[in-house]
């Protein structure tokens, strides 16, 4: 799955996703780090909700056109994001080894440009250690 933050365009593991969303009314996490912006209902599940940009390091997304909720065999939790843009096949995308983010080891060749594909696992942890 391919989606933009900030002009960028990166890419999940669809096997990783429940769903894509339109945000919703979330409520705020005390004392979760600024990256969650809160917590929301979602098929009978409590999901907490990240600014993936802030996460990153970026500036907050401020109008985040839509959310990606993980399975929730992976995490209860849903990114937001400027925009989905696209479902691709792995056939489709050239896929070559890159180090550029401790979040990614694999950049996607598109034909549009290039797309980093995050190991949802890490950020997971990652996002697991900044609560803990």
């Amino acid at each position: 799955m391919i989606f933009e933050i900030q002009g960028i365009r990166y890419a999940f593991d669809l096997a990783h996703v429940a769903e894509v969303a339109d945000p919703l009314h979330s409520w705020p996490i005390p004392l979760a780090p600024a990256c969650f912006t809160g917590a929301m209902h979602i098929h009978g599940a409590i999901i907490a909700a990240m600014d993936l940009a802030f996460f990153l390091g970026q500036p907050h997304c401020r109008e985040p056109e839509k959310m990606i909720v993980l399975q929730q065999s992976v995490a209860s939790l849903a990114f937001l994001v400027d925009k989905v843009i696209r479902i691709i096949r792995e056939s489709d995308v050239k896929i070559i080894d890159s180090s550029v983010s401790r979040f990614s080891s694999f950049m996607l060749l598109l034909p549009e440009g290039e797309a980093m594909l995050f190991d949802v696992d890490k950020i997971v942890k990652a996002a697991e250690n900044m609560v803990n």
